[in-house]
């Protein structure tokens, strides 16, 4: 299979794979007057399930560009391992006969038939919710992300109460969205109907090209709707049939231009369900989304094939601004193969910053071609972006792209830190020299934290001057970046100095200070923020350690500490700041299957909260019967 079949599953996996979602009741809908049963999953250990699977999908990069056509089917089998309390069940799946066509053509190469027949693992809640999943080391990240996909493709979220109408805040590979969800006013109560519609993407959800300063991607959804018919028993979705057109933008730029269509239907009465299910070691199996940041080089990229070194600089741009519109997956083949032709043609990275100085380079390729310059890896791409960031030719947005950059190259030198420290010591009477330095800042944190194992010299390097710029910040800005770049770090070693600033007079200082903690180790910040969230009057302050603590205990994996627990339901009992309440839950919720306090708290707060929204975020925690 090529290195664009991803585009097989387009609305299905557009982009790299993390999985949250949440539900909240629709505000404009009104609820049937007939009471109704709640509506979830429910599964027997043992149980095993087929399901006949079809996905089909078009990508087109503009309207002159020729479409993409690939279709996937396969037979899914499920196997239900172990029931795990209030969070649902472990489900062992498979693929097996899976026929992948290209333009026609059958196009499956063992060893990608192999991976996408690879077993998995998968929890689905009690709402039907798709969880985490986990695969066996062996299995490469392209198949782990197709296989994820897929499933999330065709996930549908019960709501925790009786409802005819609800919605679900769905989260896929682009971003978040809120899907409206209708039963069938004939459907009945044993095996209900319902109808799935995909609203907007939630702009601030999309990701960044490059991430945090490249310009943010925007996703049209033109039509999208799914019918479907739950299990009389339960057990998950009878019948499913899905169709998507999205348009995917990079500012002013298509793309990919998207339809797709999935099918799922129950196999009743088959057999042969392959044995590998049944004597699964579990163990073996890794949980976690497949990395985001996978398909980005950690060294230098491979060798370019002999016809792509043989071009000149601009037939090498023309395949790059090409192959980036080539759907889902053309960001990353287009950095990648420019990436590859700038590591053995160094003179012809001066001309690519020369042409975005010029204008010869349109501005909405911009990001990629910093995101290329990232990957390339060499001393001489290191050199050009250090150029690139002092360089007041360039406007002020490919200035600050070049500081991210050059916080992500795979191999940082003393070079990159050190122009990174210069940058960041740049005018601050000018306002957009401010900016380029603050973002030259905040990138020497992340460096700081990326190199901090391995490289401790650059580390160090970063280290001495956040602590410069901490202890002779006079402005309320300045200080506010300084530690907002300590907390892109995550260096312990500033934990005696963040203490200090729980106590400043400002607010923001203060909100920022609770922020700078988040990347270091919970039995360094825990105490604090534990002590700080009880005593804080300010509600922007107390949003922040909340915030902070709710991001560690999702970063981890893992429920929160009882000390944190014990603080979160405290103050969640008397909190009034709504946004503050909703990371509060998060984090009892971490804890609501094995944690009866935890539980308890969250179910007098459900009786006791105001907002519609935040009852139902309860209700992903705890289970309906305990909040009646």
């Amino acid at each position: 299979m090529t290195r664009r079949t991803p585009v097989l599953f387009g609305a299905l996996v557009l982009a790299l794979a993390t999985v949250y979602a949440w539900v909240r009741p629709s505000g404009g809908t009104q609820q049937s007057p007939v009471a109704r049963r709640p509506l979830s999953c429910r599964f027997a250990a043992g149980e095993e399930l087929a399901f006949h699977v079809r996905a089909s999908s078009s990508a087109q990069a503009s309207e002159s560009a020729s479409s993409q056509q690939l279709r996937l089917e396969a037979t899914m089998w499920w196997r239900v391992l172990e029931e795990r309390s209030a969070t649902g069940w472990v489900i062992a799946a498979t693929l097996t006969d899976v026929q992948l066509l290209e333009g026609g053509a059958a196009e499956v190469e063992p060893a990608r038939r192999a991976a996408l027949e690879s077993p998995f693992l998968v929890q689905i809640g009690r709402d039907c919710r798709f969880g985490d999943f986990a695969f066996a080391p062996s299995v490469d990240v392209e198949a782990r992300r197709q296989l994820q996909g897929m499933l999330q493709s065709s996930e549908v979220i019960l709501p925790p109460l009786g409802r005819a109408q609800w919605v679900s805040r769905h989260k896929d590979s682009l971003g978040a969205f809120d899907a409206t969800y209708t039963l069938d006013a004939a459907a009945s109560d044993e095996a209900p109907s319902f109808t799935r519609t995909h609203a907007r993407y939630i702009a601030s959800t999309l990701p960044l090209l490059p991430p945090q300063l490249g310009g943010r991607m925007r996703v049209d959804v033109l039509s999208a709707e799914t019918r479907a018919t739950l299990d009389a028993k339960g057990r998950w979705v009878g019948t499913l049939g899905g169709a998507e057109h999205l348009k995917v933008w990079m500012g002013s730029r298509l793309l990919s231009d998207v339809t797709s269509e999935v099918q799922v239907e129950r196999l009743d009465g088959v057999s042969g369900a392959p044995t590998v299910l049944a004597g699964l070691d579990a163990e073996r199996f890794a949980w976690g989304s497949a990395p985001a940041g996978a398909t980005r080089a950690s060294d230098l990229p491979a060798a370019p094939e002999p016809a792509l070194a043989a071009l000149t600089l601009d037939a090498a741009l023309a395949d790059f601004t090409k192959r980036l519109g080539a759907g889902p997956n053309g960001l990353h083949d287009a950095t990648s193969r420019l990436a590859s032709y700038l590591s053995v043609h160094p003179e012809a990275i001066a001309n690519v910053i020369a042409g975005m100085r010029g204008g010869t380079l349109p501005e909405p390729i911009h990001a990629a071609l910093f995101l290329a310059l990232e990957k390339t890896g060499t001393l001489a791409a290191e050199s050009g972006l250090a150029a690139a960031l002092k360089d007041r030719g360039l406007n002020t947005q490919d200035r600050m792209r070049a500081a991210v950059a050059l916080q992500d190259v795979p191999r940082p030198t003393e070079r990159t830190a050190k122009a990174l420290i210069d940058q960041s010591r740049g005018l601050r009477t000018d306002a957009e020299e401010r900016q380029v330095a603050d973002a030259s800042l905040l990138a020497l944190g992340a460096l700081s934290h990326r190199t901090d194992t391995r490289q401790p010299e650059l580390s160090q390097l970063a280290h001495e001057e956040l602590d410069t710029r901490l202890r002779t910040a006079r402005e309320t800005e300045d200080l506010a970046v300084a530690l907002d770049a300590i907390g892109n770090a995550g260096d312990e070693r500033f934990a005696d100095t963040l203490r200090t600033h729980a106590s400043d007079e400002s607010p923001l200082v203060r909100a920022h200070a609770a922020r700078a903690w988040r990347r270091m180790e919970p039995e360094t910040m825990e105490p604090v923020l534990v002590e700080w969230l009880g005593q804080e009057q300010d509600a922007q302050v107390r949003r922040a350690i909340a915030d902070t603590l709710a991001e560690q205990v999702r970063e981890q994996d893992r429920a929160a500490s009882q000390a944190v627990l014990a603080a979160a339901a405290a103050r969640l009992a008397t909190e009034s700041d709504a946004r503050t309440r909703s990371a509060l839950i998060s984090v009892l919720g971490s804890a609501a299957s094995t944690d009866a306090s935890a539980r308890l708290a969250l179910v007098q707060q459900f009786h006791r909260e105001t907002v519609p929204d935040l009852q139902v975020l309860i209700g992903r925690y705890v289970r309906a019967e305990e909040l009646r």
